[in-house]
């Protein structure tokens, strides 16, 4: 008995030796070292209240970019050192731990829980403060899956603030994606003769577009909905998004306490997704002029914000310069899932304007 928990506590020491080494070695290879570089993680006030942002860049004098990360409540700026490193000799990268999302949740456990209108407020109030802090006069809003829709509506109201808007993953409407990767995940459960989840497949669909609230249940439905439907579907999340996560060498203890928040996450964005499923939001009751250049890249494989969707809005905006990338055998997140070709062709096409 003595023996098993003596070699119980070795392993567990051993596993924190080597994760601990990972982090240092990962601190070392992607810290920010040129004479004008950024790098820091901080709280500035946003709506009356304390909210995180992580800044990155080789060159504090190149153009800032505001990355909106998905969800709801999805926070991503502790481990996007892997693929943004690629981006940050031409580009200084600002990312935002929304309101009741992540390390600003837990600086403001009763802050007022948000809505799309509030999130706008406090972006203007993040994009101001950039603005002022930096002496820019715009930014460059890039926002990936939820981060595209609440992007999308600020680069329309804002265009004098907003230098392009770059899309990851557009959301258009939440249950209009539901339904159109249901549709696929039904038609190749068919083709493989599984008709008993394709009616499994079927009766969650009618549940879901059906929800009247939006708590842990329908949220626990919802995710298994999605799973089913992966079943079927081109993988969407790299398998690689959980190591650069325990790996990281940004994550803080926040972080790590919000990764398995589950709970947390549903009941404090509880508002913003009853928006989007109850409420039928959608990107087409806004304007489909933009006055700023709009770049939007898609998974070729991404049925979570389907690319057929996102290439048929391309097509019905109008924008002073507008570009669609699909990369190839990419999921719900391309920039993890091919960070070099993402990189690369973000780079060709922002320098195009």
């Amino acid at each position: 008995m003595k023996l098993t928990i003596f070699v119980l506590w070795g392993l567990i020491a051993f596993f924190a030796f080597w994760l601990k080494a990972i982090k240092v070695y990962n601190a070392k290879k992607y810290s920010i070292k040129a004479e004008k570089g950024i790098q820091e993680a901080k709280y500035i006030t946003i709506g009356e209240i304390k909210q995180y942002i992580q800044i990155r860049g080789q060159s504090i004098s190149n153009p800032f970019i505001i990355m909106l990360h998905g969800g709801p409540g999805n926070n991503m700026a502790y481990y996007s050192y892997r693929w943004q490193t690629l981006l940050e000799h031409k580009y200084t990268i600002v990312h935002w731990d929304q309101r009741g999302c992540g390390n600003t949740y837990y600086s403001n456990k009763n802050a007022q829980k948000p809505t799309l209108e509030l999130l706008l407020t406090d972006l203007e109030a993040l994009v101001t403060y950039i603005c002022a802090e930096y002496k820019k006069e715009k930014v460059i809003i890039m926002g990936h899956s939820w981060g595209t829709f609440l992007g999308a509506v600020y680069s329309i109201k804002y265009p004098d603030k907003v230098e392009a808007y770059i899309s990851i993953g557009q959301m258009l409407d939440f249950k209009k994606s539901e339904q159109i990767s249901a549709q696929e995940a039904i038609r190749l459960a068919n083709i493989a003769g599984n008709h008993q989840q394709t009616q499994e497949l079927q009766q969650k669909l009618t549940l879901v577009m059906g929800f009247h609230k939006f708590d842990r249940q329908e949220a626990m439905y919802l995710l298994n909905f999605r799973q089913l439907k992966e079943k079927y579907l081109p993988a969407q999340y790299p398998k690689k998004m959980l190591s650069l996560r325990i790996f990281s060498p940004y994550m803080t203890f926040r972080d790590f306490k919000w990764m398995i928040a589950f709970d947390k996450l549903v009941e404090t964005n509880k508002e913003i997704y009853q928006e989007l499923l109850l409420k039928e939001l959608s990107l087409y009751n806004y304007a489909l002029d933009y006055f700023v250049p709009v770049i939007i890249i898609a998974g070729e494989n991404d049925w979570t914000t389907p690319h057929t969707m996102a290439l048929k809005y391309f097509e019905d905006i109008s924008a002073p310069y507008k570009k669609f990338i699909t990369i190839k055998d990419a999921g719900h997140i391309p920039f993890l899932d091919k960070p070099e070709e993402f990189a690369e062709t973000l780079l060709d096409a922002l320098h195009s304007l």
